[in-house]
């Protein structure tokens, strides 16, 4: 049984819950999916105006060094808590941002 534990997703998911620690890995998880989009973004969009806790959290994190999960799981409770907070109003940001057209764009 423990290789069959060690293996099957299902199980460690199960031994999460009982331990109530579920949502904290969900927390985390979310996290490292917003480090990873930010970072994507920011290439596509470069530097822009009003840097957001989102921005600085993911300029702070070296994935060459640490997964992104790993960066998620290392933060201070508040921190990670802000981060999580901010993360909507930072992407609804980047969707005007990318949605915009560029400057000196002929309109259609």
């Amino acid at each position: 049984m423990p290789d069959r534990a060690m293996r099957d997703p299902a199980l460690e998911t199960l031994a999460d819950i009982a331990n109530d620690n579920l949502a904290e890995q969900l927390r985390h998880e979310a996290a490292a999916r917003i480090l990873v989009a930010a970072r994507r973004v920011r290439a596509m969009v470069g530097t822009h105006p009003g840097e957001h806790l989102v921005d600085t959290l993911t300029s702070g994190w070296d994935p060459r060094s640490v997964t992104a999960l790993e960066y998620a799981e290392g933060l201070p409770v508040r921190v990670l808590d802000g981060f999580l907070g901010a993360a909507p109003r930072w992407a609804r940001l980047m969707r005007e941002l990318l949605d915009s057209p560029e400057p000196g764009a002929a309109a259609a």
